[in-house]
């Protein structure tokens, strides 16, 4: 069910106002869940708009948006102005109009004395339309907690068709696996498992017979497309910096915590993997921290909007960059620039629940704060966060100085603990022959990474600080 929106207003003054009010709501994925918009512009658009078309979407409309400026409209032959008459309208029948009155210089007499006439509800004023939208989206909010408290969230919705048949056992083990406390029972028949599912909220009881909701389908069903849920995770590597050249791709509808186990497999396969040297052995290091990767894949697993079901995620991996794209901007009034210091809102609750019983989303709030933590210990930028068009993107930037660097210069420059080099440690350090030494010694000196000195015969490179 939607709820219908109202505005009225002296046309001609506001009419930027309203068009933005509108276009705003309808690009809000939460709000356009729960709200239409009616402007009688709409209907001028398709002929007549008949006063008793106008007046009727006031009287039956839920919420009732007025804007005042300084002009009081043209006068009805009832000796009022539309916008007082579909504000009386209103009235007879509610008593929770919003108004929003514009800081003008100058008001006629009339719109003086209808403010005065709706002084008996309370009215905000506002600057610029941006001001204003802020305003109306804050009530808007009010009301969708006010009257919508049994508002059943998407990924609580129960599936019919669903019972315990659905779930697969090898992805309630990995959930097992990285649960942030030990499992709360040992799973030994399907009691067991309802029980689990039930604590975790994957699910309940419905006449008598246990479903899955569409949390507990994400995590745990067999074939998540049996339930028609957009779920899909597009992964590709490419060659270059601009996404052109694809070097491999795949596409995956899995559930979750077996997702997260394939993005792993993907990023060691189709990244170049590091030696780092520590004392007589050799450790993987990989160009990025995949902690940080996998915080960035789990935060747009929980926080993507479903009701988008045209595109997929996507963990696109290329030579300077890794990005991690999600259908679904933030929910408002969530901004980039307020993540990590405003508490956590979501859009998912029933996923972001299960979520936080691992160790992937042990502290719920804080991804964005982990998620830098870990890239700079790594000695690499912060991620970046962009909302693009219906999208939410981070972006995960690699050290630019050793970009186009071979494995052993890489691994020399940022791993090992020596300062400066001759071009026979170097041979043995990486068991190559004199040739293949100086070449790289003599390129990261050309990239002014080290300093080549000369002393007597023999030639040290130096690491520049």
């Amino acid at each position: 069910m939607k709820y219908k929106i109202f505005i009225s207003s002296v046309r001609k003054e506001f009419e930027q106002e309203r068009k933005f009010i509108k276009q705003e709501i309808e690009n809000d994925y939460v709000l356009n869940r729960f709200f239409d918009v009616f402007l009688y512009e709409d209907l001028s658009a398709l002929g007549s708009a008949p006063k008793e078309v106008y007046t009727k979407e006031a009287i039956n409309s839920d919420i009732y948006i007025g804007l005042i400026g300084s002009d009081y409209g043209s006068i009805l032959e009832s000796g009022i102005s539309p916008t007082e008459l579909e504000y009386d309208l209103y009235n007879k029948t509610h008593n929770d109009a919003l108004i929003y009155i514009k800081d003008v210089e100058f008001r006629d007499e009339r719109t003086k004395d209808f403010i005065k006439k709706i002084g008996v509800h309370s009215y905000t004023r506002f600057n610029d339309r941006y001001d204003l939208i802020k305003q109306i989206k804050e009530s808007l909010a009010g009301f969708i907690d006010k009257n919508l408290r049994n508002y059943r969230a998407f990924d609580y919705e129960i599936l019919t068709d669903s019972s315990c048949d659905d779930v697969d056992m090898e992805a309630l083990e990995l959930f097992f696996n990285v649960l942030e406390y030990e499992p709360i029972e040992k799973i030994r028949d399907e009691k067991g498992l309802k029980n689990v599912l039930s604590t975790i909220r994957a699910g309940e009881y419905e006449n008598g017979e246990f479903r899955l909701n569409t949390a507990g389908a994400l995590f745990f069903a067999k074939d998540i497309s049996k339930f028609n849920i957009s779920h899909q995770v597009k992964m590709v590597r490419f060659f270059d910096d601009e996404g052109i050249n694809t070097f491999e791709k795949a596409e995956y509808n899995l559930s979750f915590l077996k997702l997260l186990k394939e993005a792993k497999l993907f990023f060691n396969k189709t990244l170049v993997n590091i030696s780092q040297i520590k004392g007589f052995e050799r450790e993987t290091v990989q160009d990025y921290p995949f902690e940080a990767i996998r915080e960035g894949l789990v935060n747009a697993l929980a926080h993507r909007d479903y009701t988008i079901t045209t595109a997929p995620i996507t963990f696109y991996i290329y030579n300077d960059r890794i990005e991690i794209k999600s259908p679904g901007r933030l929910v408002y009034p969530l901004t980039i620039s307020g993540l990590e210091k405003d508490g956590p809102i979501h859009r998912n609750e029933a996923i972001c629940n299960i979520f936080s019983k691992t160790k992937y989303m042990e502290h719920v709030g804080n991804g964005i704060k982990r998620m830098k933590d870990v890239m700079r210990a790594h000695g690499l930028e912060e991620p970046e966060f962009a909302e693009t068009g219906e999208f939410f993107k981070v972006t995960f930037r690699a050290n630019d100085a050793h970009n186009g660097l071979n494995d052993r210069q890489k691994e020399f420059l940022r791993f090992s603990d020596e300062s400066e080099i001759t071009i026979k440690e170097y041979m043995e350090m990486f068991g190559v022959v004199r040739n293949t030494a100086t070449k790289d010694l003599n390129e990261l000196a050309d990239k002014r990474m080290l300093e080549k000195i000369k002393n007597g015969k023999q030639i040290i490179y130096k690491k520049v600080n």
